[in-house]
């Protein structure tokens, strides 16, 4: 494959006497740079020639006998001031050269001393090749700085620098349109002067560790003041900035105005908590409706969840989680407002019939809320709850990787309290009981973490259902 060859360097000759031009021409040769020669004499020949050949460079001789060198000049610097002219003469006086110089003349050669010539072309080229390549590197600075002033200063983002010691140093014009102020008050500020006094302290230590470990930081949520007085919440983020030694200077970052969309989660967050107390009453509206058919059981559903949310919280679960577990346990009896009042009242022990009746409630409860949309899956929590960890359970006869913690949490509440209450065909057992029952399944029936912790609350935390920390927890999900 052949390479694409460098062009020629084009040289313009102005000489009108063919021998000294024969020698300059030899004199380049040494040089041995490949360069294509015209050479002119007139000053017609000489304008047409800047024109169609486009010169690298030109030799001028100085003095011709209808046109001079210092005309040549003038007539590069008005048309071609990018092209070097380097005079070549025979004499020459200090005053004329100097004034060659100021007319822009990059360097000129006597006759009696060409063997300069070829150095001074590639000397001259060289300073124009530099010069042009700064001129062109600054010509791009300044078009990208145009682009990127343009961009910040169109963008409705705020555009911001801090410099290592917090402050802003820069800031586009957006800052009036967010807060206010325009871009002036805010240089010599720090971030924590625009923030309300609580979201300063708030964000004191975390900006100040993200600044001293040079972090990035992305999505920052920030309320700050309005010039105003309202709050504007914006979301910053920064990289750390460094000079050529690897010096920090500070950040450079963006913020975005989220008020709307806060203003909308607020919103959101208001008519979800409306949604929720409204279902929490119709729950509770179905409970109660539920242990009026079933006067031996009243109470039981509230006192499950009372403990299981207990039981939950020394797991260290987290307070959605807990709060979802005590609203499955506060209904989780829902489905037997299917079975006859009558069944669930009857003081003597169930008929196999019976029985199946009394166990088909779990599914019923499920079917009856697994169309309401709820955070969490109260819905299998309910189905699963009399799950048993060696499959023994019903309705799905789940096993232990298959069944929900949270199920299984109401597992051994839902037992605890049966063996403590009243029932029709017994008394109550006691506490010393239950726990002994729950201790004999653990590992078998019920999940040992879950044993443990309900074991806990009874021996070194005194549970009651009715008093302390763990009723009045209880009693937030119920109102």
């Amino acid at each position: 494959m052949e390479l694409d060859k460098k062009p020629d360097m084009r040289i313009l000759m102005l000489e009108d006497t063919a021998s000294d031009a024969e020698l300059e021409e030899h004199e380049l040769r040494k040089i041995d740079v490949p360069f294509t020669l015209k050479r002119v004499e007139t000053r017609d020949d000489f304008i047409r020639a800047l024109e169609e050949f486009s010169p690298d460079i030109i030799l001028s001789d100085y003095n011709l006998p209808e046109f001079s060198g210092m005309e040549a000049l003038e007539i590069v610097r008005s048309t071609h001031p990018e092209i070097p002219v380097i005079m070549v003469t025979g004499a020459l006086t200090d005053i004329e050269a100097v004034g060659l110089i100021h007319a822009g003349a990059k360097d000129y050669v006597l006759k009696d001393r060409l063997a300069r010539l070829g150095a001074a072309v590639q000397r001259v080229l060289s300073m124009e090749q530099g010069i042009r390549a700064r001129k062109a590197a600054e010509k791009s600075l300044r078009e990208s700085e145009a682009k990127f002033r343009a961009l910040v200063e169109s963008t409705s983002d705020w555009i911001w620098e801090l410099d290592e010691h917090g402050k802003f140093t820069y800031s586009s014009p957006q800052v009036h349109a967010l807060l206010g102020y325009v871009a002036e008050d805010v240089i010599g500020k720090s971030p924590f002067d625009l923030m309300t006094p609580e979201e300063a302290r708030r964000l004191e230590e975390p900006i100040a560790t993200i600044m001293s470990e040079r972090n990035h930081f992305h999505l920052l949520e920030n309320a700050n003041l309005h010039k105003d007085g309202r709050v504007v919440f914006l979301e910053a983020s920064g990289v750390p900035m460094f000079d050529s030694l690897g010096t920090y200077k500070g950040y450079r970052g963006i913020d975005r105005d989220i008020t709307e969309r806060k203003e909308a989660e607020k919103e959101r967050r208001a008519n979800a908590e409306k949604v929720e107390q409204i279902l929490l009453q119709t729950i509770a509206a179905i409970a109660a409706t539920v242990e009026a058919r079933d006067p031996y059981t009243a109470g039981h559903e509230r006192r499950v969840a009372v403990l299981a949310a207990a039981i939950a919280r020394e797991m260290g679960l987290p307070e959605e989680t807990v709060h979802g577990i005590a609203l499955a346990a506060s209904i989780h009896d829902l489905g037997k407002i299917r079975v006859p009042a009558e069944i669930l009242s009857k003081p003597g022990k169930l008929n196999p019939i019976e029985y199946e009746l009394v166990k088909v409630h779990s599914q019923t409860g499920y079917d009856i809320i697994k169309d309401v949309q709820f955070s969490l899956p109260i819905a299998q929590m309910v189905l699963q709850h009399h799950e048993r960890l060696d499959g023994s359970g019903y309705p799905q006869g789940l096993k232990d990787g298959q069944i929900l913690l949270e199920a299984k949490i109401l597992a051994v509440a839902d037992v605890v309290e049966a063996m403590l209450s009243h029932r029709p065909y017994r008394p109550g057992l006691g506490a010393e009981a239950a726990l002994e029952e729950i201790t004999r399944q653990r590992g078998v029936f019920f999940d040992p973490v879950v044993v443990d912790s309900c074991i806990a609350l009874f021996k070194d935390k005194k549970f009651e259902f009715e008093s302390g920390q763990f009723a009045q927890h209880g009693s937030v999900y119920f109102h």
